[in-house]
């Protein structure tokens, strides 16, 4: 089976499609207030614009299983291999115990997903990661896992209310409760097996039990 034929894609591929064209438009907002912003206009400065290296994409990764749905989808089609990538690696974390921040920023493993100081899934990439900013020297983020330059934000919080909505209702519709573990990888490995796993017959926190066979 294709990846991209997931079932869970198929089945609620008209919202995950939703989701992304919110995704695109959010991005174009970035692009317009934070990338290029208007210089007569006063702006916190963003940093990773000059970011050659981006050591921030070292840290640990939540991702909700939407967000995960729609990232699995986008990499099957455009990024395959750095997906073949990512499921190896949550599936050899499953074998150790749970990382926290720190411990994960200390490997220095980029995330897999990273190509040539590229994201290869920049116009899906999750919410941590779309807004994530540096104000200082980028380079501390090398050695520090929270500068005290770095900050969260968004151009339109009425468009993170609309995501949150509408992962809201495919995670209804597909009785989905939520999904652990949240670690980008161990979730893109998650999905990935959840091809293969029994279907759920009611709402269901997503779990490694469930891929080993218990549908309860």
């Amino acid at each position: 089976m294709k990846r991209d034929q997931h079932y869970l894609l198929r089945e609620h591929s008209e919202r995950l499609d939703q989701y992304q064209r919110l995704l695109e438009e959010d991005q174009a907002l970035r692009h317009a207030e934070y990338d290029r912003p208007d210089p007569k206009r006063r702006r916190l400065r963003v940093a990773c614009n000059e970011c050659a290296t981006p050591w921030c994409c070292n840290q640990r990764v939540d991702v909700g299983i939407v967000e995960a749905l729609v990232l699995y989808r986008y990499a099957a089609q455009r990024a395959p291999r750095e997906l073949d990538e990512a499921i190896a690696r949550g599936a050899a974390s499953r074998k150790r115990a749970p990382l926290d921040e720190s411990a994960f920023f200390r490997r220095r493993l980029p995330c897999p997903f990273l190509v040539r100081g590229k994201c290869a899934v920049f116009p899906v990439r999750p919410h941590r990661c779309r807004t994530h900013y540096m104000a200082g020297n980028p380079q501390k983020c090398r050695d520090q896992l929270a500068p005290t330059e770095t900050y969260e934000m968004s151009p339109d919080r009425s468009l993170l209310a609309e995501l949150a909505r509408v992962a809201e209702e495919l995670r209804f519709d597909a009785w989905i409760e939520g999904a652990k573990p949240t670690e980008l990888s161990e979730v893109m490995h998650l999905v990935d097996a959840l091809a293969t796993a029994p279907r759920w017959k009611q709402p269901t926190v997503l779990d490694w039990p469930l891929v080993d066979g218990n549908d309860s």
